[in-house]
């Protein structure tokens, strides 16, 4: 398998999903992004997934990390986590 059809304009939706969480971990270089905003212009559904993507990078990002707290449950005198 080639990779030609990662050379085109017109990336699959397999790939914008890909670039989109790659996007996550690393800059994506000028072209990717670019063959990525083209294709987010005209597809809807890749559209709500870095939308979805992007509240969830934003929802974890204000997170509260507790590095301190140990595991288990909340309350300590409740051994099986429920109230």
């Amino acid at each position: 398998m080639t990779d030609s059809h990662k050379t085109g304009l017109k990336p699959t939706c397999r790939e914008v999903h890909r670039l989109v969480s790659e996007g996550m971990d690393r800059d994506l270089s000028l072209v990717e992004r670019t063959r990525m905003r083209l294709h987010l212009m005209v597809c809807d559904a890749c559209t709500r997934f870095n939308g979805q993507m992007a509240l969830l990078r934003k929802a974890m990002r204000g997170f509260p990390l507790d590095v301190d707290a140990p595991p288990g449950p909340a309350n300590p005198t409740d051994k099986d986590g429920r109230p």
